[in-house]
C-alpha cells in the first residue's frame, strides 16, 4: 500500500451506488410520455404520437423548472455538506420546495386553462392535429405541479441517503402510468385527453411515495420557515441556471425541428421526431444520470476543497459514463428498426424513423462527456461555464447546422444536426481549456516565483502535495487534459501548505501500515511532536473500529485518509469509509479497558474540533488541531 492521490475505490462505489438512481430521476421526468408515446402508437396511431410530439416543449417546460431547482439545490445542499453546514442545508430545502409548490401550482393552472392557445402556439394551427394537441396538453398540464414536485423530491432522497425510495416511486410510476393509460384509452374511451390525466395522475403517485421519507426516523432533511430565507433562492437559481437554459435551447430546437420537417418533408417526420425524442429521453437518461451523480459528489468535496476527490470523481463518471453510453449506442444502432417498431410508426414516419435513430444515437458518447463536464461546473460554482456548455450542446449548434443544410439535405440534416453540435461543443472546451490552462500557468509561475523570492524555503517543501499546485497557484509542468479542464478558483486550497492522502485496506495490516505513513508524513513536515504522536495513533484505532464493526454488511470496505497542512499551522485529519453509520466519537469507553483506544480518548480529551457526519452513505469525522501556542 501506498500513499495515493485519492482513494479511487471508494469513490468508484459511491459513485456506482448513487449513479443508478440519477438515471431514475433523470428518466422520471420525461418516463410519462415515453410511455404515452409507445401507448398512443399502438392503440392510436401515427397522428397521436405527432401530437404528443408538439407537446414536447412544453413537457419540457415542466421538467425545465424541475431540474433548475433539483439541480441549484443540490449543488448547494452537496457543498453544504462538505462545509458541514446542516443548517444551511435545511434551508435550502425548504426554500426550493417552497418555490417547487408555487411554480408547479401555477403551470397546472395556467397550462390547463390555455391549453387550446398552447398547440396553436407550438405549431399545430388547425385540423385533427389541433385538436389532438390540445387534449393532450389539458390532461397532462394539470400534473405539471407533481412533475416539478418528483424531480425535487427525488434529489433530495438521494441527497439524505435514501436512493432506493427513488427507485420505488420510478417503478410505481410506470406501473400506473400503464395501468391508467389503458383504463383512459380502452375502457373510459378519453382518448388523449384521458392520456394526458392518467400520466399526471401517475406522476402524483410517485409524490406521495417520496413523501413517506420526509417523516421517517431516518430523514435530516428538516423544514424551516422559507420567508426569512427566501433570498436563498436566487443561489438556487443561478446555480440550476445551465439547465433552465438547456430546457430552453431545447425548446427552441424542438420548435425549430418541427418547423423544418413539416416545411421540407412531412407530418411523418414530425411523428418520427417525437419517437425522436423519447428515444433521447431514455439515452439522455445515462447521461445526465452520470452528470448529477457528478454534481452531488463533486459538490461535497468542493466544499471539502479536495482536489483529488474532484478529479477521482470526474474520472470515474467519465469510465463508468462511456461504458453505458457506448453500449446503450451499440445496442439502438443495430436494433434501430426494432426500436422504431415500438411506436407503432407506420409508412414515411417509419422510414424516416430508423435513419433518425442510427444518426441521433452516434452522438451519445460525447453528449456523455459535455454532460458531465456541465454538471460538474454546476457542483463546483462555475455557472459560466456550465451554461455555455449547456446551450451548445443542447441545441445552439445542432439548430444552425440544421438550418444552414435542411434545404438541400432534407430530413437528414435534422437527424445529423444532433452529432454536429455534441462534437463542436466537445472541440470548443478542449480549445478553451488548453488557452485558459496556458494564462494560468503563466500567472501562477509569476506568482510563485515571488512567494519563492519571499520564502525561498516554502515552496521545495511543499511542491507537488496539492496534486499539481505549488506555492502561490504555480502549476505543476505534468498537468493531465482533465487538470486543463477543471476551472478551479485561485482560493481553492489557497490556505493549504501540505496535503496526503492514504487509501487504508480493511484489513487490521493495512489499518498499521496506514498509521505509519500518517506519522512519517507529518515528521517530514514539521508537525510537532504531540500531534505526530496524537493523529497516528487516532487514525490507527478509528480505522481499526470501522474495520472492526462497520464493514459486516458492506460488500466492498474501504477507508480513506487525508491530511491538511494549513499555512497557520493547524493540521486537519479527515477520515472517510462507506461502513455502517456510526460516529466513533460515541464510542461508548465507560466500561471498557482503560487502555483500549487509547487515541480516541486522547482526543475526547485534547480536541475540541471534531466534527462527524454521514453524507451520501459515507462516515466522514474531521478533526481539527491546532498549531502549539508560540509555534
Amino acid at each position: 500500500m501506498g500513499a495515493q492521490t485519492e482513494n479511487s475505490e471508494l469513490i468508484k462505489r459511491t459513485f456506482g451506488k448513487y449513479l443508478a438512481m440519477s438515471i431514475l430521476i433523470t428518466l422520471s421526468a420525461t418516463l410519462g410520455m415515453m410511455i404515452d408515446n409507445v401507448i398512443a402508437g399502438n392503440l392510436l396511431g401515427s397522428g397521436a404520437v405527432a401530437a404528443i410530439g408538439m407537446s414536447l416543449s412544453v413537457f419540457m417546460l415542466f421538467s425545465g423548472c424541475a431540474g433548475i431547482l433539483e439541480t441549484g439545490a443540490v449543488a448547494l445542499c452537496a457543498r453544504a455538506l462538505g462545509n458541514r453546514d446542516a443548517d444551511r442545508v435545511n434551508v435550502l430545502f425548504s426554500v426550493s420546495l417552497a418555490a417547487a409548490l408555487a411554480v408547479g401550482a401555477a403551470l397546472s393552472a395556467g397550462g390547463v386553462a390555455g391549453a387550446d392557445a398552447l398547440a396553436t402556439m407550438l405549431g399545430a394551427a388547425s385540423g385533427e392535429l389541433h385538436a389532438d394537441t390540445a387534449a393532450y396538453l389539458s390532461g397532462i398540464c394539470s400534473g405539471a405541479f407533481a412533475i416539478v414536485l418528483l424531480q425535487l423530491l427525488m434529489g433530495f432522497t438521494r441527497l439524505d441517503n435514501a436512493p432506493q425510495l427513488g427507485i420505488v416511486a420510478i417503478v410505481g410510476m410506470s406501473v400506473c402510468d400503464v395501468v391508467f393509460n389503458l383504463v383512459a384509452v380502452c375502457v373510459l374511451d378519453l382518448g388523449l385527453r384521458g392520456m394526458g390525466l392518467a400520466t399526471a395522475l401517475a406522476y402524483c403517485v410517485a409524490v406521495g411515495i417520496c413523501c413517506t421519507h420526509f417523516p421517517s426516523k431516518h430523514n435530516t432533511l428538516h423544514l424551516v420557515n422559507p420567508v426569512p430565507h427566501a433570498g436563498q433562492l436566487a443561489g438556487v437559481l443561478k446555480t440550476g441556471l445551465p439547465d433552465s437554459l438547456t430546457r430552453a435551447t431545447v425548446m427552441v430546437r424542438t420548435f425549430t425541428f418541427n418547423w423544418l420537417l413539416l416545411t421540407v418533408a412531412s407530418a411523418g417526420a414530425v411523428a418520427a421526431l417525437s419517437m425522436l425524442s423519447s428515444v433521447n429521453s431514455f439515452a439522455s437518461s445515462v447521461t445526465i444520470g452520470v452528470g448529477q451523480t457528478a454534481t452531488l459528489l463533486c459538490g461535497i468535496f468542493f466544499g471539502e476543497e479536495d482536489r483529488g476527490a474532484l478529479k477521482a470523481t470526474l474520472r470515474t463518471g467519465m469510465r463508468m459514463g462511456l461504458v453505458l453510453s457506448c453500449a446503450l449506442c451499440a445496442a439502438v444502432f443495430a436494433f434501430a428498426p426494432q426500436v422504431v417498431g415500438l411506436f407503432g410508426l407506420e409508412g414515411d414516419a417509419e422510414a424516416f424513423g430508423v435513419v433518425a435513430v442510427r444518426a441521433f444515437i452516434l452522438c451519445v458518447p460525447i453528449d456523455l462527456i459535455n454532460q458531465l463536464f456541465v454538471n460538474y461546473y454546476q457542483g463546483t460554482g462555475n455557472v459560466r461555464a456550465a451554461s455555455a456548455i449547456a446551450v451548445g450542446q443542447s441545441g445552439l449548434f445542432a439548430v444552425l447546422f440544421a438550418l444552414g443544410t435542411v434545404w438541400f439535405w432534407g430530413a437528414t440534416a435534422v437527424w445529423t444536426s444532433f452529432l454536429v453540435g455534441e462534437v463542436v461543443t466537445l472541440a470548443l472546451q478542449l480549445v478553451v481549456a488548453s488557452v485558459l490552462w496556458r494564462r494560468r500557468v503563466a500567472k501562477g509561475a509569476a506568482a510563485g516565483a515571488a512567494e519563492v523570492a519571499a520564502n525561498e524555503s516554502a515552496a521545495p517543501a511543499i511542491a507537488g502535495d496539492r496534486d499539481g499546485i505549488a506555492a502561490g497557484g504555480a502549476v505543476v509542468d505534468k498537468a493531465t487534459l482533465l487538470d486543463k479542464m477543471m476551472y478551479l478558483p485561485e482560493t481553492f486550497q489557497a490556505d493549504w501548505r501540505a496535503s496526503a492522502s492514504f487509501a487504508c485496506a480493511p484489513m487490521s495490516e493495512a489499518v498499521v501500515a496506514c498509521s505509519q505513513q500518517v506519522a512519517a508524513w507529518c515528521e517530514s513536515h514539521g508537525v510537532d511532536g504531540r500531534r505526530s504522536y496524537l493523529v497516528p495513533l487516532a487514525v490507527e484505532e478509528m480505522a481499526a473500529n470501522a474495520v472492526e464493526h462497520g464493514f459486516a454488511k458492506t460488500k466492498h470496505p474501504a477507508v480513506d485518509v487525508k491530511l491538511i497542512l494549513k499555512r497557520d499551522g493547524t493540521l486537519v485529519l479527515r477520515m472517510r469509509d462507506n461502513g455502517a453509520a456510526f460516529n466513533p466519537m460515541d464510542l461508548d469507553l465507560s466500561a471498557a479497558d482503560p487502555c483500549s483506544a487509547v487515541g480516541i480518548r486522547m482526543l475526547r480529551q485534547g480536541v475540541r474540533e471534531v466534527e462527524y457526519q454521514n453524507t451520501v452513505g459515507l462516515n466522514n469525522v474531521v478533526v481539527t488541531l491546532p498549531a502549539p501556542s508560540g509555534a
